[in-house]
């Protein structure tokens, strides 16, 4: 029998060259190629790490916190003519100064709020209107009317028909020059609405609630702290009902000694005397919000800004009553209610 050569019986993968997979030879075969295979994964994966940089897709900004009712978001609009910068104030000296500025773009009108039972235009950039109007006009202004915009319809508030005192119905006044609608319509864009020149001299568009809300927003002060609304009544009940988590504002009742940054409300319209503030409905009261900004101890005097009152942004003098502090009666043109007293520093 012939002898066979050296190196065989060969294994069959070794005399025919094939490119399919073959099996390895034992346990130390099927381990290395484990071992190849971990490799090549593990060096694919840092080659690419090397062509991308390890980049890793951008995070999400976090959304924002649920508020303890919703809040519109407010348009850009709401920040054109934005307050100068106040370095170094508090939350209560930005609401104040703030308030004076926007008083001051208005032109500066003001209103005595008289011990005599009276409330009159003492100042403005503009002459009155005769004071007559058209039959049935202030019966539509004390109720209201429909599908209105606002529950504070009302903008009866801080006026008389005492013969000789000045005051601007609907339609007239600044609110209806070019300047008056484009600083009006800043304070709509707060809570998300944009309004035209004519919606801002209809007493359903009132924008006395959307001016305080965007004051304070400007002031800087969070959701946590204050909420905005287009009706009074939605921060009042707000702080009544203690829904925010850190409340700017707690209610205080009448009489009571305000001081700057605190707020002062009434009722109105068909609300106008009210018995106390559980009466006041979330959105459907009419009322009227004004800043305070100065109390004058010597003339017995509060100073305070609110918005369309006599169609501008208005600074009322309230004259004090017997009691020195500010009431619900000394004036029944201006029944305040309740005062939203400022905790901020």
């Amino acid at each position: 029998m012939r002898a066979l050569p050296p190196g065989f019986p060969q294994r069959y993968s070794h005399r025919f060259s094939h490119d399919f997979p073959q099996r390895s030879a034992g346990l130390a075969g099927r381990a290395l190629t484990v071992l190849r295979t971990r490799f090549s994964v593990l060096a694919g994966t840092v080659a690419a790490c090397l062509l991308t940089a390890c980049a890793t897709p951008p995070s999400q900004p976090p959304s924002p916190p649920p508020t303890a009712r919703p809040q519109a978001m407010p348009l850009p609009q709401a920040q054109v003519q934005a307050p100068a910068p106040m370095p170094g104030a508090t939350p209560r000296q930005r609401i104040v100064q703030i308030a004076l500025q926007e008083w001051q773009r208005w032109g500066g009108q003001t209103i005595r709020i008289g011990r005599d039972d009276t409330a009159c235009v003492v100042s403005s950039p503009l002459p009155p209107p005769p004071p007559a109007l058209p039959d049935g006009i202030e019966e539509l202004l004390q109720n209201g009317s429909l599908n209105a915009s606002s529950a504070d319809t009302d903008e009866s508030f801080g006026t008389t028909a005492a013969p000789g005192c000045a005051g601007f119905p609907d339609g007239t006044g600044m609110e209806a020059t070019p300047q008056g609608c484009a600083l009006a319509q800043r304070y709509w864009a707060i809570v998300g609405k944009e309004v035209d020149c004519q919606q801002i001299t209809e007493g359903r568009w009132a924008w006395s609630a959307v001016f305080i809300s965007w004051v304070l927003r400007q002031a800087g002060l969070n959701e946590r702290q204050f909420l905005t609304g287009q009706s009074h009544s939605m921060y009042v009940v707000d702080a009544r009902d203690g829904i925010l988590p850190a409340p700017a504002f707690r209610l205080e009742p009448l009489p009571a000694m305000p001081r700057p940054g605190d707020i002062l409300c009434a009722g109105r319209g068909r609300d106008k005397y009210l018995s106390g503030v559980d009466e006041i409905g979330f959105g459907t009261t009419p009322m009227h919000c004004d800043i305070v900004v100065e109390i004058d101890a010597t003339a017995r005097v509060v100073k305070t800004i609110g918005g369309n009152l006599q169609q501008s942004v208005s600074m009322e003098l309230i004259e004090l009553g017997d009691s020195g502090m500010v009431d619900g009666f000394t004036n029944s043109h201006a029944p305040w209610l309740v005062l939203m007293r400022n905790q901020l520093p």
